[in-house]
């Protein structure tokens, strides 16, 4: 197994070896914490926080039934509960980059109308139970699989599937149907 050998070759001290395995999780690690956090910046951070955690920790880190993934997904989620247990978060306002329009065809009406329907979906999913957004948010927005999620949330397969679809069934109630 390819990621067991990396693992390995990266808990033996190979350098390369955690490059490669930075290469294969970064986008998944900072997938889901940008989905939780809604700020790219934040989420570079944070996801850069995970990897060095992540290689802080690594001779802990054990096969015992965990994907490698689902480790650093766990990291990640430690450390945006923290930050958001934090006082600072409080005082801090982030501005992210300010995207240049460049389309020719659709105008700023486009952009108006997909950013308060986004606005709308990350504030339904923010108001689902802890365990339902960590579901929905390591699902569909860092790509984790079933198995991959049921490993991170420490649960059963069975158990994701169903926080999954409580999850998208209050989220069909509360958004409205002409924004899904």
């Amino acid at each position: 197994m390819r990621r067991a050998e990396l693992v390995d070759r990266a808990q033996a001290g190979d350098v390369g070896a955690f490059g490669e395995l930075y290469d294969e999780y970064s986008l998944t690690v900072y997938r889901y914490i940008y989905a939780r956090v809604s700020s790219s910046a934040l989420a570079e951070d944070l996801t850069s926080e995970t990897f060095v955690r992540a290689l802080r920790a690594l001779d802990s880190f054990r096969w015992q039934g965990r994907d490698f993934g689902a480790w650093l997904v766990t990291i990640a989620r430690n450390l945006i509960t923290d930050h958001y247990k934090s006082g600072r978060v409080r005082l801090e306002v982030v501005t992210d980059e300010i995207e240049t329009h460049d389309r020719q065809t659709e105008g700023p009406e486009v952009d108006v109308l997909a950013a308060a329907t986004a606005e709308v979906l990350r504030d339904a999913v923010a108001n689902l139970p802890d365990e339902q957004r960590d579901c929905l948010t390591m699902r569909f927005f860092a790509g984790l699989s079933i198995a991959e999620t049921a490993r991170a949330l420490e649960k059963s397969e069975g158990a994701v599937k169903q926080l999954q679809l409580r999850a998208v069934r209050h989220l069909a109630k509360v958004i409205p149907k002409d924004l899904r």
